[in-house]
């Protein structure tokens, strides 16, 4: 993508790396600790942790020696009580920890502990949003939406804002909030025109305001949104698995299933818009198998399949028989 510019089951969440700003900070000084003697030391721990945390800031997600790094600073947090320390610090580098290892339940367990102790000390912002996405991965939407709300507060610019509007956006999709969810991801497509790092941030806005139309009964708008987000998605982000997830899984089935039949019907001619509504045919089949019973979405999936299929026939008849008429892609290839 260029500068242009986590009651629903969906989520095309950022999993940015929450490891966050190293604030300004300084040890206790010696009233402090001779207030509370327990405070001896911990300064000394924030920064050794701190230190391993800084150093994963080039890795990748899911690289080994990230992990490693981030198990270095787990060991010593956890061998300094951090949980319970009266250093909040050592309590917001606990948690950021956790979530950065994927332990959701103990990283929202430490911070809400936490941001109680402390919600306005100058880690707090960055805490909110870890908070987030660990309830995000949880699946806590109502808390997740709090969350973020509490971060947006405190957030003035930056790439984690346009995040977080994102993020936000996509847990008022999920509450059923289709209103709020829709003002989002425009408020996140504006935001990210500001922001030059927040390009990427920008194409999943505008993929997520395409299922937001959809669900809400704009179809018009929904393919002219999912147009537009084939045409500027160069990166492919959003088939990103490492940096982008969803909640449940298979909710990426929807953006795949809008793309497809943007493409089919922008198609130049019917062999090529036979192929895209195949495509989508066996993406909203998909769906609809590996969908919750309980997922409100279901029926406009349905829906959704039964379009693509008489659309696929149609197109089907348009084009003469031959050996390299297209054939129905096999169910079982789809791996989300």
């Amino acid at each position: 993508m260029s500068k242009w510019l986590e009651i629903g089951c969906i989520a095309a969440l950022i999993a940015m790396a929450p490891i966050g700003r190293v604030h300004a900070d300084t040890p206790p000084n010696p009233w402090e600790v001779a207030k509370n003697p327990q405070l001896h030391g911990t300064y000394e721990v924030h920064v050794r942790a701190r230190e391993r945390m800084m150093e994963t800031d080039s890795l990748p997600l899911g690289r080994v020696d990230r992990d490693k790094r981030l198990e270095e600073a787990r060991a010593i947090l956890e061998e300094a009580h951090a949980a319970d320390s009266p250093d909040v610090r050592l309590r917001f580098d606990l948690g950021s920890v956790y979530e950065s290892l994927n332990r959701h339940k103990a990283a929202a367990t430490v911070l809400e502990k936490a941001l109680a102790m402390a919600p306005d000390h100058p880690a707090a912002e960055d805490a909110w949003l870890t908070l987030a996405y660990a309830y995000a991965h949880g699946n806590e939407p109502r808390k997740e939406r709090d969350a973020y709300i509490k971060y947006l507060t405190r957030s003035t610019y930056g790439s984690g804002r346009v995040t977080a509007t994102l993020n936000l956006a996509e847990a008022e999709m999920r509450l059923g909030h289709m209103d709020e969810a829709i003002a989002g991801y425009r408020e996140a497509i504006q935001l990210a025109t500001q922001v030059p790092t927040a390009s990427d941030t920008g194409v999943l806005a505008v993929w997520g305001l395409a299922v937001a139309l959809d669900r809400s009964g704009d179809a018009p708008g929904a393919m002219a949104q999912a147009k537009w987000a084939t045409e500027i998605d160069h990166r492919r982000v959003i088939e990103d698995t490492i940096n982008v997830f969803f909640v449940p899984a298979y909710e990426r089935l929807w953006y795949f299933g809008l793309r497809e039949m943007a493409l089919a019907r922008g198609a130049k001619g019917a062999p090529e818009a036979v192929l895209h509504f195949q495509q989508a045919e066996s993406l909203w089949a998909a769906y609809v198998e590996k969908a919750e019973r309980a997922d409100p979405w279901l029926p406009r999936a349905r829906a959704h399949h039964d379009s693509v299929h008489n659309e696929r026939v149609a197109a089907e008849k348009r084009i003469k028989p031959g050996p390299n008429k297209p054939q129905d892609i096999p169910r079982d290839e789809i791996t989300f």
